[in-house]
Order: C-alpha cells, then structure tokens, then sequence
C-alpha cells in the first residue's frame, strides 16, 4: 500500500531521527549522506539554523571516513 508524504515531513523524519542517534530510517536502511544533506539544504532554505546545526554535526560525525564510519 501505498503513501504519500510530504516533503516536509520526510525531512523532519529525518531529522527527528537524527536527533535521537538513530542513523537509519524506519526500516533500518541506514541514511546515505546525500539523503541526510537534502535535509539540510531543506532546513537551510526554510532558516531553522538549530536543526541544520543538529545535521551538520551528524554529517561530520557519522560521513568522516578517518574515524572508520
């Protein structure tokens, strides 16, 4: 079945889940850095700075390959 969501809403998806250090969707499909920095395009265009620092910090975390992520 199918459902149709916002863009809006999947990005607070995402970002709700990131907030809570959980790197993956609700299927366990791990977020792909492409994913996780439309989200922060998104953010940026619509000036909520608090959650693009939230995804910033994640996106330097999570995609910094000399620490083995």
């Amino acid at each position: 079945m199918f459902s149709l969501r916002t863009a809006d809403s999947v990005m607070n998806e995402i970002y709700d889940r990131i907030l809570l250090n959980k790197p993956f969707d609700k299927n366990l499909k791990p977020y792909t850095e492409k994913n996780v920095k439309m989200a922060l395009k998104f953010f940026e265009d619509k000036e909520e700075y608090e959650k693009c620092k939230v995804i910033n910090d994640f996106i330097k975390k999570r995609f910094n390959h000399g620490i083995d992520y």
